[in-house]
C-alpha cells in the first residue's frame, strides 16, 4: 500500500452529506473512553468496543466507518441500490487501509414474517458470532440497549437517518476488536433490508406479512497498526466537523460470561 496514493484518494474522494442535520452535539450524550466497553450509532452502523481499546482506536474505527458510509452514499445515491451501497461501502474501506481476512460469506435472505428487525439481527449475530462468545455478548447488550430506548432517542434517530422514508437501505452490525500491537479486526455482519412499504424505524420495522426481505453476510477485516497510524489522521480530517453529527455512544452493561 502507497500511503500518499491512500492519503490523495482520501483528500479527493466524494462524501455525501445527511439530508438532515442531527445536532447530536447538544446532546446529553456519553463519551467515549479508553477501555471502557461500549457500543457506537455511527450513522446507520452500529458497532461495539469491547474492554481494554484505546480510545484512540474508537475514535479512528468510528471515523473509517462514517467515511465509508458517506462515500457509497456518494457514490451510489440511489437508495434502492443496497447491493451497490454494500459494495462501495466495502470498496472504501480496503481502498484506505482495511484487509479482508478470508472471503466474504455470499449474502443470505432471511424473511421478517411476524417479527422486527432487530429481532431477527439478534438471531443472525447469534449465528454469525457464536464461535465468539465474547464478541456475540456485547453486540448483543448493544442490541438489547437500543431496544429498551425510547424509540425516538437519538440513538435510533441516528440509525434510522439514512433508511426512512425508503423501501430499502444498508447496514453492518460489527465488533472492534483491538489487537495487542495497536491493530483492530472488524468482526462484521452486513446486512440489506428490502420492504414492499416505506420504512419508518428500521431496528423497529415490524411485518405480519411476507412483505420483507433481510439479507446478510459475514465478513472479517483488519487494520493495522502501521495502517491506523499513517492513514487514520487524513480519515478522521475528511470527517471531522460530520462526527458530532453522526457518532453516538452507548453505554453497555455487559452481561457475564456464563
Amino acid at each position: 500500500m502507497n500511503t500518499e496514493d491512500v492519503t490523495s484518494y482520501i483528500e479527493q474522494v466524494e462524501l455525501a452529506s445527511p439530508e438532515e442535520s442531527m445536532l447530536l452535539a447538544g446532546e446529553d450524550l456519553p463519551q467515549f473512553e479508553d477501555w471502557t466497553p461500549q457500543g457506537a450509532v455511527v450513522d446507520s452502523n452500529l458497532v461495539t468496543y469491547p474492554e481494554g481499546t484505546r480510545l484512540s482506536v474508537k475514535n479512528a474505527v468510528g471515523a473509517w466507518l462514517l467515511f465509508a458510509q458517506r462515500a457509497a452514499s456518494a457514490k451510489v445515491p440511489d437508495k434502492e441500490d443496497t447491493i451497490g451501497w454494500a459494495s462501495a461501502y466495502h470498496d472504501t474501506l480496503l481502498r484506505t487501509g482495511w484487509v479482508q481476512r478470508g472471503q466474504t460469506d455470499a449474502w443470505t435472505e432471511e424473511n421478517l414474517t411476524g417479527s422486527k428487525v432487530h429481532e431477527q439481527i439478534l438471531a443472525v449475530v447469534t449465528v454469525v458470532l457464536g464461535a465468539a462468545p465474547a464478541a456475540l455478548a456485547i453486540v448483543t447488550a448493544a442490541l438489547k440497549s437500543l431496544q429498551a430506548m425510547d424509540q425516538e432517542s437519538p440513538w435510533i434517530t441516528l440509525f434510522d437517518r439514512r433508511g426512512k422514508d425508503a423501501t430499502a437501505v444498508g447496514f453492518q452490525v460489527a465488533n472492534c476488536e483491538a489487537s495487542d500491537d495497536g491493530g483492530a479486526a472488524l468482526h462484521a455482519v452486513d446486512f440489506r433490508l428490502r420492504a414492499k412499504q416505506t420504512l419508518t424505524q428500521v431496528l423497529f420495522f415490524k411485518l405480519t406479512r411476507n412483505e420483507a426481505s433481510l439479507f446478510r453476510r459475514g465478513v472479517v477485516l483488519e487494520l493495522t497498526p502501521d495502517v491506523l497510524k499513517d492513514i487514520g489522521p487524513a480519515i478522521q480530517k475528511r470527517v471531522r466537523a460530520d462526527m458530532l453529527d453522526s457518532i453516538a455512544a452507548i453505554d453497555l452493561a455487559v452481561p457475564a460470561p456464563n
